[in-house]
C-alpha cells in the first residue's frame, strides 16, 4: 500500500510539474521542438528517481501537453500531420527511456544487493571462523587450565610438588592470553594507529605464522612516512584473508609476504609455490574470500589482481592509491 501511494504521488507531481511548464512555455512562445527536448529532461530525472508508472504517466501528460501547444494552440486537436509524428515519436522515445532506466536501477538494485548478500556472508564466515577459535582453541585449553587448577588443589594437600604445578598452570595461562590476544588483534589492530601497516603486518606475519606453524617471509621497502588509516586497515584485513586461504588451501608451509610503496600509490603481495586453484570457478562460486577482498578494495579505490593455476601456485597482488600531500610523503627503507 505504501508503494502505491508513493507512486500515485510521484504522478501527481510530475503531472504538476509538466503543466506548470506548459503554461511557462506559452508565456515565453517556445517551439514543439524546445518544448519536447524540456519535458524529455523532466522525464529524465522522473525515471532516475522515481517509478516506472510514474514515468509512463509522465510520459502521456508529456505527450498531451504537447499536442496542446501544437498549431492550433490551446487546443488538443492538431492540424500538422508532421506534428502527430513528432508527438508519437516523442511518446515512443519516453517509454524506450523509461524503460531503459527502469532496467539498469533494477539491474543495480540487484548488484548491490548481491554485493551486501556477500558482505553479510563473508562476515558469518569470519564469526563462524572466530567462534570456532574461541571453542575448540581456547575454550578447550581454558577447560583444561581449570581442571589443572583444581588438581593442584588436590595435590597441595597430599604433598605433590606445587612449585612445578603452579610454573605448568602459570605458563598455560600466559599462552592463552597470548592467543586471546592475538585473536582481538585480527578482529582490530590499535596498533595500526601508532605503528603502522608494516609493522602490524610484520608482527601478525610472525604471530599467526607461530600459532600456524608455517614460515612467512615479510618484506617491506619504500613505504611513505604515513598511510591513511582507512587503507592500512583494508590491507591489513586482504593480509588476513589470503594468508588464512593460503595455510588453508595452498598445501605448503611457507609464504611470502611484501608490502612496498610510491608516492602514488602503495602495493601488497602475498604469494605461495602450492596446489593453485582455478581462477574462475572460485569467482564463480565466491569461495576463498575473494570476493569480499575485492569489495574491501574498492571502499578505497584500490584493485585486486590474482594469478593462479592448479599446481602453480597463488599470487595475490593488491594496489591501492594514496591520497596523500606532498608535504606528508617520504619514503622509508
Amino acid at each position: 500500500m505504501h508503494k502505491f501511494w508513493r507512486s500515485a504521488a510521484e504522478c501527481l507531481v510530475a503531472s504538476i510539474a509538466l503543466i506548470l511548464l506548459t503554461v511557462v512555455f506559452y508565456r515565453l512562445h517556445f517551439n514543439l521542438a524546445t518544448a519536447s527536448l524540456l519535458y524529455m529532461i523532466v522525464i529524465v530525472l522522473l525515471s532516475r528517481v522515481g517509478s516506472f508508472v510514474s514515468s509512463i504517466v509522465a510520459s502521456v501528460v508529456a505527450a498531451l501537453c504537447l499536442a496542446h501547444l501544437a498549431p492550433p494552440a490551446y487546443s488538443f486537436r492538431v492540424d500538422d500531420p508532421l506534428d502527430y509524428v513528432a508527438i508519437a515519436a516523442f511518446l515512443i522515445t519516453s517509454f524506450i527511456i523509461t524503460s531503459l532506466a527502469s532496467r539498469v536501477r533494477m539491474q543495480a538494485e540487484k548488484a548491490l544487493s548481491s554485493v551486501s548478500y556477500k558482505v553479510v556472508e563473508a562476515e558469518e564466515q569470519e564469526r563462524q571462523r572466530i567462534a570456532k577459535d574461541l571453542h575448540e582453541g581456547i575454550g578447550q585449553r581454558v577447560t583444561l587450565l581449570v581442571i589443572a587448577i583444581e588438581q593442584l588443589k588436590a595435590g597441595s594437600l597430599n604433598g605433590v610438588d606445587v612449585p612445578s604445578r603452579v610454573d605448568g598452570v602459570l605458563k598455560q595461562s600466559l599462552e592463552i592470553l597470548t592467543d586471546v590476544k592475538s585473536l582481538a588483534h585480527e578482529l582490530y589492530s590499535p596498533r595500526l594507529e601508532y605503528l603502522g601497516i608494516a609493522g602490524v603486518m610484520r608482527s601478525f606475519c610472525k604471530d599467526f605464522g607461530e600459532q600456524q606453524r608455517v614460515e612467512i617471509d615479510f618484506r617491506r621497502q619504500g613505504l611513505p612516512n604515513f598511510v591513511p588509516l582507512d587503507i592500512s586497515l583494508c590491507l591489513f584485513r586482504v593480509l588476513q584473508a589470503a594468508l588464512h586461504n593460503a595455510v588453508e588451501h595452498s598445501g605448503v608451509r611457507n609464504f611470502d609476504v611484501e608490502l612496498n610503496g610510491t608516492s602514488d600509490e602503495i602495493h601488497l603481495t602475498v604469494s605461495d609455490c602450492g596446489v593453485g586453484f582455478n581462477l574462475e570457478m572460485a569467482r564463480k562460486s565466491g569461495g576463498l574470500g575473494l570476493n569480499h577482498m575485492h569489495e574491501r578494495l574498492k571502499l578505497v579505490k584500490g584493485t585486486l589482481s590474482i594469478d593462479s593455476q592448479p599446481k602453480r601456485g597463488t599470487t595475490i597482488h593488491a594496489r591501492v592509491p594514496l591520497r596523500l600531500g606532498a608535504d606528508s610523503m617520504g619514503a622509508t627503507g
